[in-house]
């Protein structure tokens, strides 16, 4: 291990990069990582899980990769190879696709925890061979879910979850009916939600779950580990985008319990809450308003419901004050980019319906350069194809500034007043 990090140091110039101090940490994960790919991901999805892998600095786009990079750049050292992240994608923890084949990305520094650790690797390894499987579907925000009802049920059935993981027998299968009958009275109050909630579940719960999955099979670590995260999982800001990083993994863990062989039906299935309540043998009752009622008194139902009516004031106070800055007045608006990539915090997007999602913070890249929100957010579209942002205060200045925001314009793209007085909008290069 001391070579190889001493060889790191002594190619530091060559890859213009300077070596992230947490490299060993880096390789420690590749080493776990390495031994428990192929046969745990055989064992879940009948595919391996092994393949090419990136580590990055975000800050210095210094990388680690697990293959030979397609354009030849990167120096081979022992068995990984080194470099510079490649300029057409933004680092975050994801799947790219490089070259002629799909790479999973994850940021340095790796967590030191080897459960974390662990299921960080075979989520975004899971993003991987998702295509592959059939198991891609929708990110879009489900906007139900930052509405008093969506919040009030999505966090009765959190508390239902939690309790069936760490129990046994009648008791756990109670806990698990209960967290669907929450379910069905949350989609009977939001119409739309469940489709919205199957595609998250599918595409983020799923690679969630193959993480919680293999991390508990290799460490040995108690359920109770994931009925914590699900509980602490109703402190967050914002459900609509996040929520499939909690309900995932449950439902998955469950249906192990419940329903042997479903990951082979995923696939083809509806939902992972359909397969988990007909495997319960879970029906909406006629009464299902007075039924969920009456069983969400057992998981503090009154306090709950104060909670949400007090965030919901504060919630279209909020909405409001969105309207002004992003319709009413001056703003930056960047053309529709279908190549357009997004590194964002799942659990702080909040619905803004019909307009799209309000990102608080993010990085944003397409052929127009790169925008970076550290603060005073930015408004995406609904098709996550284009942004809006706050109107700069000086559009001729390079890099372009505005209230919270750095834009890095590509070479040939300019910013022109638009139609709205004190507005503007990039203009691609003429051709």
């Amino acid at each position: 291990m001391k070579a190889l990090l001493l060889m790191f140091v002594m190619c530091a110039s060559a890859v213009a990069a300077e070596i992230p101090p947490d490299a060993a940490l880096a390789i420690k994960g590749w080493n776990e990582w390495a031994r428990v790919c192929q046969p745990d991901g055989m064992l879940l999805w009948g595919q391996s899980l092994c393949g090419p892998l990136l580590w990055v600095n975000p800050s210095t786009r210094f990388a680690i990769a697990t293959a030979p990079d397609p354009e030849g750049r990167f120096q081979k050292y022992a068995d990984v190879y080194i470099g510079a992240f490649p300029e057409g994608f933004t680092p975050s923890n994801t799947s790219i696709h490089w070259g002629q084949q799909n790479w999973a990305t994850v940021m340095l520094p790796l967590p030191a925890d080897p459960f974390q650790r662990l299921a960080l690797l075979a989520h975004e390894s899971f993003h991987r061979i998702q295509p592959s499987l059939g198991l891609s579907a929708s990110d879009a925000p489900d906007p139900s879910l930052d509405t008093e009802a969506g919040r009030l049920w999505l966090r009765l059935e959190l508390r239902a979850l939690a309790a069936a993981l760490r129990s046994t027998g009648a008791t756990a299968r109670q806990s698990a009916t209960d967290a669907m009958l929450f379910r069905a009275q949350r989609h009977r109050l939001c119409p739309g939600s469940a489709e919205m909630e199957a595609a998250m579940e599918k595409q983020e719960g799923l690679a969630e779950y193959t993480g919680v999955f293999i991390a508990f099979r290799e460490t040995h670590e108690d359920i109770n580990r994931e009925a914590r995260i699900i509980e602490g999982f109703e402190d967050s800001d914002s459900f609509a985008r996040s929520f499939g990083y909690a309900t995932g993994p449950a439902l998955g863990l469950l249906l192990d319990r419940y329903a042997s062989g479903w990951r082979a039906r995923a696939a083809s299935a509806a939902s992972l809450d359909s397969m988990l309540a007909s495997a319960l043998h879970f029906q909406p009752p006629k009464d299902l308003e007075r039924v969920a009622v009456e069983r969400a008194a057992l998981y503090a139902y009154s306090a709950v419901t104060s909670a949400e009516r007090d965030r919901e004031e504060r919630h279209a106070a909020f909405l409001s004050e969105l309207s002004s800055k992003f319709l009413e007045h001056p703003t930056l608006d960047f053309p529709t980019a279908p190549e357009m990539t997004r590194n964002f915090n799942p659990g702080n997007l909040v619905p803004f319906p019909p307009h799209g999602t309000y990102y608080p913070t993010g990085t944003f890249a397409a052929g127009w350069g790169k925008l970076q929100v550290e603060s005073g957010g930015a408004l995406v579209a609904p098709d996550n194809r284009s942004l809006r942002v706050s109107a700069p205060p000086d559009p001729d200045a390079r890099p372009v500034r505005g209230a919270g925001w750095v834009l890095e314009l590509t070479p040939g793209w300019t910013i022109r007043p638009s139609g709205n007085s004190g507005s503007f909008t990039l203009a691609a290069p003429a051709h």
